[in-house]
């Protein structure tokens, strides 16, 4: 088994729980009431929770490491289906256009499923 490279991936401490991985940030050293409704409960003062932002870990990644690792694979599967979508569209109405967008749209995808296919996974 791979190790984690720490260089591209790497846990702060979570600021929200200050590390602890349970939530004290309400009044009188409470869990908050967003802890609280990730916890799915409802009313009163509560202590102990688990911590919502971090999942009771202490420990979190930073916003800019998730926004990168997911905006790529959203942008992926919203070309797909929206050239899957156009393809149909263009293939039930019968336009005279279809096949312009059939060429397109095919490029696309290959060139989407390419990338994401031909990486590889073991890298020296």
């Amino acid at each position: 088994m791979d190790e984690l490279d720490r260089s591209h991936y790497t846990l702060h401490s979570c600021a929200h729980c200050k590390g602890t991985g349970t939530c004290i940030s309400g009044p009188d050293g409470a869990s908050c009431m967003v802890c609280a409704k990730r916890n799915e409960l409802k009313k009163g003062p509560y202590h102990g929770l688990a911590c919502g932002t971090c999942g009771g870990l202490g420990k979190t990644d930073t916003m800019t490491y998730r926004m990168t690792h997911r905006t790529q694979p959203i942008l992926s599967i919203s070309l797909v289906f929206g050239s899957i979508g156009l393809i149909l569209l263009f293939g039930f109405a019968g336009s005279p256009y279809f096949h312009e967008v059939l060429t397109f749209c095919t490029t696309l995808l290959g060139s989407v499923i390419g990338y994401y296919f031909s990486k590889n996974t073991k890298q020296s």
